[in-house]
């Protein structure tokens, strides 16, 4: 890797960094307090085309690469990662499923809308007390003739309510739990859906997530995405990627801790001094830019084997890169509230806000198969 951004990068990241911090910096107190998605946001970040940059032109999209992607789910995060969240889950989940694995029919049908920003998509594969990642479902769908039928309810899921469009998993084999499970496309206005219980969060507040219900929800067998009872190999296959824009979250919350810490250390006198003079304040800030800065190098490396397509080789650095950056950016959000004192346990504080967003990143991260694992097998050939 060049380590240095090309021109048109940099054009992307300045004018989203810019975006941000002049229309939606304003906002994210009301957003994380409120927690109501940001529809008049979004609606400007779609403007923007921050929907539409991993996807081909001819779906709607810009193709502006996905290291460009991945520095504009950072600067968003910078500024909201509410909004970051949204746009992961509906550009790196829903959208890019329907990319990588969707019939040209199911493209033509649904990608364009994505990419405008006009339909909102969602993820569905997270159950109650069952590990879709294993083969567990409680979810089934059933060959009707022409059409599947589902029922059950998927928890946990992100754009909940705001979405038009569900990538929904289930399980269409019972007699091999483990390679039964399907995809399908199921739109928020087929009879029989419908979203249940908010989810209550710590963080990430304006990013709505919650339980669906599917009582005898009909779909018709050309909304099978893929192929049947594959449903894993796409959840697998889309899991670096995911994990890669979650860690541009991730660095872009702790950039903010940064900066806000920075600032404060700056400006917070004691004892005749700004506490940033203090060897011990210092040291925090020291190792906080640090670590961002190796955390990015590895991010961007990663995301550069992506665009070249080394698909083995980019599934074990998004592990490693995955691994440090969530200790990394935990650590800096902590370290955040250290350099403000008292004042940083206060919610009236930013830096507490981001300690929980950082939390919400990594948990949704960490409920992927451990990095260690994968890391270790790959690197070892066992």
């Amino acid at each position: 890797m060049s380590y240095t951004l090309t021109e048109e990068q940099q054009l992307i990241q300045q004018n989203v960094r810019e975006f941000a911090e002049e229309y939606v910096q304003e906002h994210t107190t009301e957003i994380d307090s409120s927690g109501e998605f940001p529809t008049e946001i979004v609606g400007q970040a779609a403007e923007q085309g921050l929907f539409a940059l991993l996807f081909p032109e001819e779906f709607g999209g810009v193709e502006a690469g996905f290291l460009s992607y991945i520095l504009t789910v950072e600067e968003v995060s910078r500024t909201c990662a509410a909004l970051g969240s949204i746009i992961v889950n509906h550009c790196s989940l829903a959208a890019e499923a329907i990319n990588r694995f969707g019939s040209k029919e199911q493209k033509e049908q649904y990608l364009p809308a994505m990419c405008a920003g006009e339909t909102i998509g969602a993820f569905a594969l997270n159950e109650f007390c069952a590990d879709p990642g294993y083969g567990e479902s409680k979810v089934v769908a059933v060959r009707e003739g022409q059409d599947y039928v589902l029922n059950g309810k998927k928890y946990f899921v992100m754009n909940s309510g705001a979405a038009g469009v569900y990538v929904v998993f289930a399980l269409t084999n019972p007699e091999n739990i483990e390679n039964g499970m399907s995809a399908f496309l199921v739109e928020a206005e087929t009879p029989g859906f419908s979203v249940g219980r908010t989810i209550d969060k710590m963080g990430l507040n304006g990013c709505p997530t919650a339980e669906i219900v599917l009582e005898n929800v009909r779909v018709p067998a050309t909304n099978l995405l893929g192929k049947e009872n594959e449903g894993m190999k796409i959840v697998q296959k889309l899991q670096p990627m995911f994990k890669l824009a979650l860690a541009a979250q991730t660095l872009g919350i702790a950039q903010s801790a940064l900066e806000n810490s920075i600032e404060y250390a700056k400006q917070r006198v004691q004892f005749g001094r700004p506490i940033g003079k203090f060897p011990a304040i210092q040291t925090m800030i020291a190792e906080m830019a640090a670590n961002i800065h190796i955390g990015r190098l590895a991010l961007y490396d990663a995301a550069e084997m992506v665009e070249k397509g080394d698909e083995e080789e980019y599934e074990t650095k998004a592990s490693m890169v995955q691994l440090f950056v969530n200790k990394i950016g935990q650590k800096t959000c902590l370290d955040a509230i250290q350099v403000h004192g008292g004042y940083g346990y206060s919610q009236e504080m930013l830096v507490s806000r981001l300690l929980r967003d950082v939390k919400g990143t990594i948990a949704i991260d960490s409920a992927s198969e451990f990095p260690e694992k994968i890391i270790a097998q790959n690197i070892m050939g066992l």
